[in-house]
């Protein structure tokens, strides 16, 4: 009989967020997480069922939620996983500034501060959720309805509220959805894109954090008048 070591359940979700993360949820073999655990394919075998309770355990290990005090991990099924993320989501995605903006109609400097801030903090506390469903969640169907409509599409439509909020405009045209989705990005690279980049810039968290400030803050700001036309020109 195998004997189960305290603290391998923990050690087994941290090498799957690794692998999942780095290889995909297709491309990863039961073998590669034991590999990156220190186990054998057989001992892992008794830790967990097979390679979708191996994906959500990663997903639990992603969200800091790694079941403890046990010695075995049981999938509930990738829909419930699905599920279980979509109930956490209004709570674990807290949002305070942006909603206040939109529901009081005003997107001044100091709203525009307060979202940026309120992004970049989301960002960087979830990061490794999101770097694994970046990865994974186009493979996984019922994660990718979770991701593409809980998370991604409702935070960039109300984000582009703001944006045309900011801009003066009834609804977003073109220009303001392109302008949205590319502050974003922008936010995304520097509150946890560039951690993993082979050549990130020399600067620290807060000097990244007040540059996307300081670039939403011009970049959603009103045209003064005129300014359009005469860019036109």
């Amino acid at each position: 009989m195998r004997l189960k070591k305290p603290g391998r359940l923990e050690d087994i979700a941290a090498a799957a967020l690794t692998v999942f993360t780095r290889q995909g949820y297709r491309l990863t073999q039961m073998a590669d997480v034991a590999r990156e655990a220190g186990l054998s394919a057989g001992a892992l075998y008794s830790y967990v069922s097979g390679k979708e309770a191996l994906f959500e355990l990663a997903l639990a290990e992603a969200q800091g939620l790694t079941p403890a005090g046990t010695d075995r991990f049981e999938a509930q099924g990738l829909a419930s996983a699905a599920a279980s993320l979509v109930a956490a989501a209004p709570a674990r995605v807290h949002r305070p500034a942006l909603d206040a903006a939109l529901a009081g109609g005003h997107a001044g400097p100091d709203e525009i501060r307060a979202v940026a801030i309120e992004m970049l903090e989301l960002l960087a506390t979830h990061r490794r959720l999101i770097w694994l469903l970046d990865r994974c969640a186009a493979e996984i169907p019922e994660v990718a309805a979770f991701y593409g409509t809980e998370l991604r599409s409702r935070y960039f439509r109300d984000f582009t509220r703001f944006a045309a909020l900011a801009a003066g405009e009834a609804e977003p045209g073109p220009a303001t959805h392109a302008r949205a989705r590319a502050l974003v990005e922008m936010a995304a690279w520097m509150a946890m894109h560039r951690l993993r980049d082979p050549q990130p810039p020399a600067v620290d968290d807060a000097t990244a954090h007040a540059a996307v400030v300081e670039i939403m803050r011009a970049s959603l700001a009103p045209c003064p008048a005129g300014a359009s036309a005469a860019k036109e020109a």
